[in-house]
C-alpha cells in the first residue's frame, strides 16, 4: 500500500520535481519501487496479453508468485517477437506506433497509449534537466520524426520542460545553423553524426556563436569530436543518451561530467544483463515498469554492455551503465541510421557481375565516419559498377542517401578480384570498426587485396 502511494504520488510530480527526486531517492527505496511495479507490469501482461498469457502458460509460470526477474527462468521476449505478431503483445487499445528497422529489414512495430505519451514526456523533460537544460533554454530539435521515436519524444520531452523549441527534425544542418541566431538557440538536439556536420559548418563559418548544450542519441559519439565541439560552440557540454523505439524514453542519462556511460533510469525500467562474459559484458535486458498499452518484459535488446559497480563519483544514486560495446547481430547503427546486412545484399544483388561476396566495414577517419562497401568483380569497369551502386541505393534506400547528401558520413565503394574478399570459410558482411580494439578489427575485416581493384570515395558536396 504504502509503494503504491509513493507511486501515485510520484506520478503528480513536474519534471523537475522529479529530476530532484532522481538525485536525492536513497537506493534501498528505489530498489523497493523498481520491484513493486515490476510485480504490477508481470500480472497485469499476464492478465490481458495474449503474447504474455500463452507464453507463461506453456512455462508453467503463474505471474501471481513471480517476485523478481529470476522467477520467470529462461523466459525472455526478443526483437523477433515483436516482428512476428506486434499486436499479441497489447493489453488495451494503443493511440500511436512507432516503427524500428530489424536485422531482417522487417521493421518492428511498438504501440503506445496517449497516456504514456504524456508520461515519457514528463521523464524525459526530467532528464533533460538532469543533463544540464532549463525551462528558460532555448532549443533545436533535430531529431528524426520519420516513423520512429526519438523526435517526437524530445519534442513531447520539451513541451513538458517548458522550453521554447523549434521541431526541426532531421533536416539538412544548415537549415539549423542559419536560423541559430534567429531564434537565439543555445541547446540543440541530434544524432551525433548530424551533430558532428553542424559544427563542421560552425567552424568553418567562424562566426563565434556559442551553445550552451549539444544532446546526441541513437548511436555513440566518437569520444575525439567531444572536445573539438566544445571548443567549435565556445565551452559547449556535449551530452548523450541511450534510448530506443522499443524503450520509449531513454534508459540511459549523463547528468554529470562522468561521461564513459550512462546513468540508468532504473525506476521507469529494470535492468538486466542477459549471459555476460567474464568481463562483465552481456546484453542488455529491460522490463518496463510503467507501460500499460504494450508492456515488455526482459526485453532483449541485441546491445552489449555492462554495468558499473559502485557509486558514480558525482553522488548520484542508482545504476550505471557503460556505453554500448557492439550488438550481438549484425544491424549496425551508424551513418544516422539502423543498418542490416539485407539492405546491402539487396542493392548489390541487383548490379551486374559482381560476385554473392561482399563486405561493408564502418571506420573512423578522425570524427567522420565512412562507410565503405567492398565488392568483387572480374569486370574492368569499375566506373559503371560503382554508379549502378549509387543508383541502387539512391532507388531502394532513400533515407541512406539522403545522409550522405547531408555530409553525415562519407561512402567509399571498391571493387576487388572475385575469391579475395572471404579469408575463411565464413564471411562476416557488416563490419562495425569505429570502436573496436585494434586486434579484434584485425581479425574481423577481410585483408585489402593486391589484385586489380578500384576505390572510390563519395560524399556531399560542402
Amino acid at each position: 500500500m504504502i509503494l503504491g502511494l509513493a507511486d501515485r504520488i510520484a506520478a503528480k510530480m513536474g519534471p523537475q520535481t522529479l529530476a530532484a527526486v532522481y538525485q536525492q531517492s536513497p537506493g534501498w527505496l528505489v530498489e523497493q519501487i523498481r520491484m513493486h511495479r515490476f510485480r504490477q507490469t508481470v500480472r497485469h501482461a499476464a492478465a490481458h496479453s495474449d503474447f504474455y498469457r500463452r507464453q507463461f502458460k506453456q512455462r508453467g509460470i503463474d505471474a501471481r508468485q513471480v517476485r523478481y526477474p529470476s522467477d520467470l527462468g529462461d523466459f525472455y521476449t526478443t526483437p523477433d517477437d515483436i516482428v512476428a505478431n506486434p499486436e499479441s503483445f497489447l493489453c488495451r487499445p494503443p493511440a500511436i506506433v512507432f516503427e524500428s528497422s530489424g536485422t531482417t529489414g522487417k521493421n518492428k512495430q511498438v504501440y503506445y497509449g496517449r497516456d504514456e505519451l504524456d508520461e515519457m514526456g514528463r521523464v524525459m523533460a526530467a532528464g533533460l534537466f538532469l543533463m544540464g537544460m532549463e525551462p528558460s533554454d532555448r532549443v533545436a530539435n533535430a531529431f528524426d520524426f520519420s516513423m520512429w521515436i526519438p523526435g517526437m519524444l524530445a519534442h513531447i520531452g520539451l513541451l513538458a520542460a517548458g522550453s521554447f523549441c523549434m521541431a526541426f527534425g532531421k533536416v539538412d544542418p544548415s537549415e539549423v545553423y542559419r536560423r541559430l541566431k534567429q531564434y537565439r538557440f543555445n541547446v540543440v538536439l541530434g544524432e551525433p553524426t548530424w551533430l558532428i556536420r553542424l559544427t563542421e559548418l560552425a567552424e568553418r563559418d567562424n562566426a563565434g556563436i556559442k551553445l550552451k548544450l549539444l544532446l546526441g542519441g541513437a548511436e555513440e559519439m566518437p569520444a575525439k569530436a567531444i572536445p573539438w565541439m566544445q571548443s567549435v560552440w565556445q565551452g559547449a557540454t556535449v551530452k548523450m543518451c541511450y534510448g530506443s523505439v522499443e524503450l520509449g524514453s531513454a534508459l540511459g542519462y549523463q547528468p554529470c561530467s562522468q561521461n564513459d556511460g550512462y546513468h540508468v533510469d532504473d525506476t521507469d525500467f529494470l535492468p538486466e544483463l542477459y549471459q555476460p562474459d567474464a568481463d562483465g559484458h552481456g546484453e542488455v535486458v529491460f522490463t518496463t515498469l510503467r507501460r500499460t498499452t504494450m508492456p515488455l518484459i526482459r526485453y532483449r535488446t541485441r546491445d552489449v554492455a555492462t554495468f558499473i559497480p559502485g557509486q558514480c563519483p558525482c553522488g548520484l544514486p542508482g545504476m550505471r551503465m557503460s556505453k554500448i560495446r557492439g550488438r550481438r547481430d549484425e544491424l549496425v547503427v551508424a551513418s544516422g541510421g539502423n543498418l542490416y546486412p539485407l539492405m546491402f545484399e539487396n542493392i548489390i544483388k541487383q548490379v551486374p557481375t559482381l560476385t554473392h561476396d561482399w563486405q561493408v566495414t564502418f571506420t573512423l577517419e578522425g570524427i567522420r565516419e565512412v562507410l565503405h562497401i567492398r565488392v568483387e568483380s572480374a569486370s574492368p569497369n569499375h566506373d559503371t559498377i560503382r554508379q549502378a551502386i549509387l543508383a541502387q541505393a539512391q532507388e531502394q534506400y532513400p533515407d541512406l542517401m539522403k545522409n550522405l547528401a547531408l555530409g553525415i558520413f562519407q561512402m567509399r565503394i571498391s571493387v576487388h578480384p572475385p575469391g579475395s574478399l572471404r579469408p575463411g570459410r565464413k564471411l562476416k558482411r557488416l563490419v562495425d570498426l569505429r570502436y573496436a580494439p585494434q586486434p579484434d578489427a584485425a581479425e574481423t575485416a577481410s585483408p585489402v587485396t593486391n589484385g586489380s581493384h578500384v576505390e572510390v570515395a563519395h560524399e556531399a558536396t560542402r
